[in-house]
């Protein structure tokens, strides 16, 4: 081999390799994404996500005895992340800037409090939520009452001393309620409180649904269940049992949830990991019925199923902001899915890996504002995501269409076309513009265009009722001259007869 072959070779070597690594540390901040199509194939789709900060929670200032993150949850003006490990959950601002440190649990005189002579603490917490009046509700797993052998929930309400310094104290513990029902062990471990400050709680193995507790912390009633797959063996003892059987059998199998969060209209979501379980994530109305809406190529699952190997998405959180878009995290492949109110796949965002932005054993996700922020419990960092030009059109087309903007709406999902012609779900939010203005021909294009049946389903039933409502003149006329021709014949027959 010459000399100049291999020198040839080895620029080219080199030259991959810088393109290689360019392609590496441009992935961290800005990893490459996709979307599936009709046919459930994935195809690339431009970022709608960029990393904009990682945040090591541990070495923050005022932060010490830092263990594993837990949960973390945006409040107002307040972040507050849940160490489970730490015992103790951190509170910061929107920015990240450290405020409090909430671990001993302390009267309103800023005493801590004690229970059998020894310091009241949190022990093992995992949830935490901010309610309407400030209020902070947090899961104390951990904790054992002595005679119940269960956990408790304390309510935080923040204060200041004679010194004018604030602190937390508790103001509420929540007990297992005397009126507690079933077998379900209250054990508390993500919640969320309504306006009219009602306890959802999810429970660890709980089979029967969400816990509801009343805001006197009285129990009131279960609340929504996991319906799940049956092999055709449990068909068949189905098919012979009573409805009694029938009862049991579902609270027995029912899959237990793992997070929960509440919209702005005081829907309950709620996920699951459980492979049995047919609904990864619920959406729950007020009676406790799964409502949520599958208008995409596919449930929101995650990704597609491998259906050789049964491989699937583990959810373990869900979060949703107030434009109906909901985002899901898989612990699994480390990415976070990002919905609309009618189900559809808008954005995946993050990674397994050990680059910045990427995860190595996620935590939890949530909202702040458009960025959305996600934990992991090893690194024992918060990542904050942040829309890029082409998110920032998807969000602002989306939030138009659910407030009722259809012309803006229309407008941005065009101008998102222009970032990325192949990404079906701007043809069809333009479509969806078009039909709630009645342009239900121009809709059936769009609709067409982003490969979505249902409404270009609903579309033609409009368009096709429009035509005949328009035509009806063409269609009826004809008919009601033969009409009053066989009218007219048979009264021409009938006075001939009578006349004879």
């Amino acid at each position: 081999m010459s000399v100049q072959r291999r020198s040839l070779i080895g620029l080219c070597l080199l030259l991959g390799l810088v393109l290689v690594s360019s392609e590496t540390g441009a992935s961290a901040d800005l990893p490459r994404s996709y979307n599936y199509n009709l046919w459930l194939e994935t195809v690339p789709s431009a970022p709608a996500y960029r990393l904009k900060r990682e945040i090591n929670v541990g070495t923050m200032p005022g932060v010490y005895n830092f263990g594993e993150l837990a949960d973390i949850h945006v409040g107002k003006e307040r972040v507050y992340i849940v160490d489970r490990i730490g015992n103790q959950v951190i509170v910061t601002d929107h920015e990240f800037n450290f405020i409090s440190r909430i671990t001993l649990l302390k009267n309103e005189q800023n005493r801590i409090m004690t229970e059998d002579g020894n310091q009241m603490r949190l022990t093992l917490p995992e949830g935490a939520f901010e309610a309407e009046n400030g209020d902070l509700y947090i899961a104390d797993s951990g904790y054992r009452d002595a005679k119940t052998g269960e956990a408790r929930i304390v309510v935080f309400s923040e204060t200041v001393d004679s010194r004018g310094n604030a602190f937390y104290y508790a103001k509420n513990i929540i007990k297992k309620p005397s009126n507690f029902v079933g077998r379900t062990q209250f054990i508390p471990s993500k919640l969320v409180v309504d306006n009219a400050y009602r306890i959802y709680a999810v429970v660890q193995g709980g089979s029967e649904g969400i816990v509801v507790l009343n805001a006197d912390g009285s129990f009131s009633h279960y609340f929504g269940t996991n319906r799940i797959r049956f092999s055709p063996i449990e068909y068949f003892w189905k098919s012979l049992a009573s409805e009694e059987q029938l009862q049991k059998m579902a609270l027995t199998f029912a899959p237990p949830f793992n997070s929960v969060d509440i919209d702005e209209n005081g829907f309950i979501y709620a996920t699951t990991s459980d492979a049995r379980s047919i609904d990864k994530v619920a959406r729950f109305n007020p009676s406790g019925d799964n409502i949520i809406r599958r208008m995409g190529y596919l449930p929101p699952i995650g990704d597609v199923p491998d259906f050789l190997t049964g491989d699937e998405s583990e959810i373990i959180s869900v979060t949703v902001n107030d434009y109906g878009m909901y985002a899901i995290l898989d612990s699994g492949r480390g990415r976070i899915f990002v919905y609309n109110f009618d189900g559809e796949l808008l954005f995946v965002i993050g990674n397994l890996g050990l680059a910045r932005g990427e995860f190595i054993s996620p935590g939890d996700v949530s909202w702040l504002g458009d960025d959305i922020i996600a934990s992991d419990k090893k690194k024992g960092t918060v990542a904050i995501y942040t829309p890029t030009e082409f998110g920032r059109l998807v969000i602002d087309a989306t939030k138009a269409y659910y407030v009722g903007n259809w012309d803006e709406a229309g407008e941005k999902w065009l101008q998102a076309l222009r970032h990325n012609s192949n990404y079906d779900i701007a043809y069809v939010g333009y479509g969806k513009m078009l039909y709630m203005q009645d342009r239900y021909e121009e809709a059936l294009k769009y609709f067409k265009l982003g490969n979505n049946r249902s409404y270009y389903s609903m579309a033609y039933k409009k368009y096709r009722s429009e035509k005949l409502s328009e035509n009806f003149g063409l269609f009826a006329m004809p008919l009601l001259i033969v009409f009053g021709a066989v009218v007219f014949a048979e009264y021409k027959h009938h006075k001939r007869a009578g006349e004879q």
